[in-house]
């Protein structure tokens, strides 16, 4: 967030061969400017509509930045690369 930069998609995937996740962003990455600024002052603001309870989905870095990864600790945990003894 210190450089102002956001992104747009997580994809996940299940390698089923190789038991693996497969992890990738897609879309593509960009900065956090004037335009993404503007936007997110319109989408919050409701004058064009959409839901009140509902963030809108561009928000300023810092927010994009906690979103990110609240989600990511709700979404993924760790796993051991070794099975455990237990």
């Amino acid at each position: 967030s210190k450089i102002n930069v956001m992104d747009y998609s997580l994809l996940v995937g299940v390698d089923e061969k190789r038991q693996q996740l497969v992890i990738g962003i897609i879309d593509y990455i960009r900065q956090y400017t004037l335009d993404k600024q503007v936007e997110y002052v319109v989408k919050s603001s409701r004058v064009m509509g959409g839901k009140a309870s509902k963030q809108p989905t561009i928000v300023p870095t810092q927010d994009y930045k906690q979103r990110f990864r609240q989600a990511m600790q709700h979404y993924f945990f760790v796993i051991p690369t070794k099975p455990s003894p237990w």
